[in-house]
């Protein structure tokens, strides 16, 4: 798996949070997510004030292993540092600055991301390539376009 070190900025993101575990019934949980941050009723999406981009992102933190199993999942967008503007429904945060693994991806998010998440477990795993984790924030940016089924993801994923 071909990735870039990179250094990012600070990232203020809001949207819907809620803990996860990795287990047979994660993806039916964070699928549930996208469609309430997106769809349901016009989306909680509709609610962010002060968004810096048209993006989306995905944001695994607060994990409580090495392992990554246990986590907390955020679905939302970014917005500038200042922004206010939040429901009860939304959780804001902020992505620190710092160094990332960049893995870069093209084409159904749907696919593309899980088959990601699938050969990065086997690359990365225990028995794999090392890549020195951190455990603190690693996210997902769906960069928007005009096509939502073929578009650009970056995955970052902390580092030392």
């Amino acid at each position: 798996m071909k990735y870039e070190i990179v250094e990012i900025k600070e990232k203020t993101v809001v949207g819907l949070s809620e803990r996860m575990r990795n287990d047979k019934n994660t993806s039916k949980k964070i699928g549930k997510m996208w469609n309430e941050f997106c769809y349901e009723n016009g989306g909680e999406i509709k609610n962010i004030k002060d968004r810096v981009n048209k993006n989306t992102m995905a944001i695994y933190f607060d994990y409580t292993n090495k392992n990554g199993f246990e986590y907390r999942n955020l679905v939302g967008c970014e917005v500038k540092k200042e922004s206010k503007n939040i429901n009860e429904k939304l959780t804001k945060i902020f992505i620190p600055s710092g160094k990332y693994a960049k893995f870069s991806l093209f084409g159904n998010p749907q696919t593309k991301v899980t088959n990601f998440w699938i050969n990065f477990w086997k690359n990365f795993g225990e028995q794999g390539e090392k890549l020195e984790r951190t455990y603190t924030y690693d996210f997902e940016e769906y960069i928007a376009g005009d096509d939502p089924k073929n578009m650009e993801i970056n995955i970052y994923i902390a580092v030392k």
